[in-house]
């Protein structure tokens, strides 16, 4: 490889560090972004009324479509980077575990992005059903919120693949704390362990958690950006 090349690749490599240090740092702003929205802003009825939540949507889809595409669309662009970034960073470790990390990084990606085509697109369709057929419009809006939910976020296995494995292949490299990579053990578990519906809780630890994992994260991806 020429001096030439091998600059180029240092140049590049150091970008990708830069980026993926800023998508660390954003993702958490996704999370939370998505929290104020559904948590403050909106007060979705949960009553038994089917129509009435229909109403509310329709009311509110504008605010809705923004929390979809922040939690979904831009949060998958993000982790997109995140996911090539550290890869990069952590290239000198075991390939197979690494390369196993980075696929469930990826499929991660893929679901986000699928949640958001048919989180939006359920919602303008049932939307427009609604004047024509309520009781079609009812039935989408079950189906479309059941699907967005079990691809993007009802069940954290594929995310909590991610970091677990992830925090795995860091405990064999300098770049990552021990401290880290224990952290980064438990907020995987708790991603792996929504797949129990006796568990509930573990879908608010693993989000919390890993606002805290992504920050610190993006902070070691700053410190050795240059290295």
């Amino acid at each position: 490889m020429s001096i030439e090349t091998m600059r180029h690749s240092q140049v590049s490599d150091s970008k990708l560090s830069r980026f993926g240090a800023l998508a660390f740092f954003l993702m958490p702003v996704c999370y939370l972004g998505m929290f104020i929205i559904f948590g403050a802003l909106l007060a979705i009825p949960q009553g038994p009324d089917i129509n009435e939540r229909i109403i509310y949507v329709m009311t509110e889809q504008d605010l809705i479509g923004i929390a979809y595409l922040l939690g979904y669309f831009i949060f998958g662009f993000l982790l997109l980077v995140a996911v090539q970034a550290i890869h990069n960073r952590l290239s000198g470790v075991s390939r197979h575990l690494l390369n196993s990390s980075s696929l469930f990084g990826f499929i991660w990606v893929v679901l986000m992005m699928c949640a958001g085509m048919i989180a939006l697109v359920g919602m303008n369709t049932m939307i427009t059903m609604y004047a024509k057929d309520p009781q079609a419009a009812a039935v989408l809006f079950y189906s479309y919120t059941m699907i967005v939910n079990a691809l993007g976020g009802g069940i954290e296995v594929v995310g909590g693949m991610w970091v677990l494995l992830l925090s795995i292949a860091g405990l064999r490299s300098p770049i990552f704390s021990r401290l880290l990579c224990i952290v980064g053990l438990f907020v995987g578990a708790f991603g792996v362990l929504t797949v129990f519906p006796s568990l509930p809780f573990m879908k608010e630890a693993f989000g919390l958690t890993q606002i805290v994992w992504f920050v610190w994260v993006g902070t070691v991806m700053c410190r050795h950006k240059d290295s």
